[in-house]
């Protein structure tokens, strides 16, 4: 049996945070201020209060196609025993509750994002008749993907014999840590139009914490041999071909097992947003808005270890100087495979220059005002990366519908996660208190094939009690 948080954690490494910043219905919210100016940078001048303040904010969703709880919920984990499959004593997820499965398909999947909005703040002014709106944000941030991954382990798994030959295809693998402290702006453009056209953006300074790359650029062989020795069946499993590269910094001293916060690296990073807007004297009950956003433009340069094992042959199970040696570190693991590959466990070494881009995407909003503080949202992400060595963000459709007032705001949510994966969500906003999620059953309903999980929560400082009619009226008149 394993202890619930033993499972919780190999979840989070295997499943994945898909997509973390800001609840996508909330985003939409007119009062969510400086906390949607991760997703669109033109949101905080639509907001009807004076200054905005974020004190903090946590977003996590997980993701995969790898593996699973059968017959769970994340808040039942708490108190679950979960155990391991075992198929040859037919104890699976199909048959069992609380067992940790796997979905054993040719190819697996995975995305990793969770993020902290620290202390942040937006304020409105007004510069020669001119409303802006500027703030300045904090974020702590962690990324991870791996797409199409070919599923070698499915054999394993399923405590089947690997095939005597197997090509294993192309994989890129590639996680960040990193801190982000942002300036946001937003203004509006042509006065004199019959629509309201707003700008904003935001220039990031990043700091990389850590960092992971691996990389295989060709198909490589695996080929597996047997041999009976003093009656005991031995196996092994060699790479042939293989052209593998790698890359690391970490603030990680696994020396002393302490974390050691300093910067790995350094970059910058901007998003920029158009927004228009119909009937900008009631911005509070606009009739449409329409909105693109390209986000995390830029990328990381970090300091490290850069390593390339190219070779014809390398025994990679029932490799004796592999499996009694203790791999303690990442550089201990990098001087092992160099001296099997090459014979001299420098000789791997590159340089300790690399970098990762951001997950660039581009972000499409379209939201129509129903009267009476009641709006529908769609929203869609494409992630394009922009550098060979980028991190990949999840692929979002969703649709929401939202109800919008001062002190509350509320809302329902449907999206497609890889516009393949249906999820409900929603989010309740009162006073200063935020709670939602994109993906609201896995958290309190058994779900089959427990997979995904989604929570975001924040509390946030704003007038919440004020509106701008009331502001109107406690304005000083000048009347004869």
């Amino acid at each position: 049996m394993l202890p619930a948080r033993h499972i919780c954690f190999h979840a989070l490494l295997n499943a994945s945070l898909a997509f973390g910043q800001v609840n996508i219905a909330f985003s939409n919210d007119l009062f969510s201020g400086i906390n949607s100016v991760v997703i669109s940078p033109t949101q905080p001048f639509m907001n009807p209060n004076p200054w905005d303040i974020n004190l903090a904010a946590e977003h996590a969703f997980l993701e995969n196609d790898y593996l699973y709880i059968s017959k769970q919920s994340l808040l039942g984990l708490k108190n679950a025993e979960i155990e391991s499959a075992r198929p040859r004593q037919n104890i699976s997820g199909e048959n069992t509750a609380n067992v940790l499965d796997f979905y054993n398909r040719d190819f697996g999947n995975y995305h990793l994002s969770s993020e902290v909005l620290g202390p942040s703040f937006s304020v409105a002014a007004k510069v020669k008749e001119k409303r802006f709106v500027v703030g300045l944000f904090t974020r702590l941030r962690t990324q991870s993907a791996a797409l199409e991954v070919d599923n070698y382990l499915k054999f394993s798994n399923q405590r089947l014999t690997e095939p005597e030959i197997y090509t294993l295809q192309p994989l890129e693998f590639n996680l960040m840590n990193w801190a982000e402290l942002g300036f946001n702006f937003s203004t509006e453009l042509f006065p004199y139009s019959d629509y309201q056209w707003i700008i904003g953006g935001n220039i990031k300074y990043e700091v990389g914490l850590d960092a992971a790359m691996v990389r295989s650029t060709s198909p490589l062989q695996l080929v597996r041999t047997s041999e009976t020795i003093d009656g005991t069946n031995s196996k092994t499993i060699t790479a042939y071909n293989f052209n593998l590269e790698t890359s690391f910094a970490t603030n990680y001293n696994f020396e002393t097992s302490s974390y050691e916060l300093k910067p790995q690296g350094k970059g910058l990073g901007i998003d920029f947003g158009i927004a228009v807007v119909d009937n900008r004297e009631e911005i509070g009950d606009y009739r449409f808005k329409a909105a693109i956003n390209i986000l995390d433009v830029g990328k990381i340069n970090f300091s490290g270890e850069n390593h390339r094992f190219n070779g014809q042959q390398l025994v990679v199970v029932n490799n004796p100087n592999i499996e009694n040696t203790r791999l303690e570190s990442p550089q201990k693991i990098m001087r092992l495979l160099s001296e099997e590959v090459y014979g001299d466990e420098s000789a791997s070494f590159q340089g300790t220059d690399f970098s990762i881009g951001l997950p660039t995407s581009v972000h499409i909003n379209l939201s129509l005002g129903l009267g009476s503080d009641r709006f529908i949202h769609t929203d869609w992400i494409q992630r394009v990366p922009v550098f060979d060595n980028s991190l990949r963000r999840s692929n979002l459709f969703s649709a929401s519908y939202s109800v919008q007032k001062p002190a509350l705001g509320y809302g329902a949510s449907a999206s497609l996660y890889e516009y393949r994966a249906f999820h409900v969500g929603g989010y309740l906003r009162i006073g200063p208190l935020l709670l939602g999620s994109q993906n609201v059953l896995p958290l309190f309903m058994n779900q089959k094939k427990l997979h995904p999980a989604d929570f975001y929560v924040a509390l946030k400082l704003y007038p919440f009690w004020d509106t701008e009619f009331k502001r109107h009226r406690r304005a000083n008149c000048y009347c004869d």
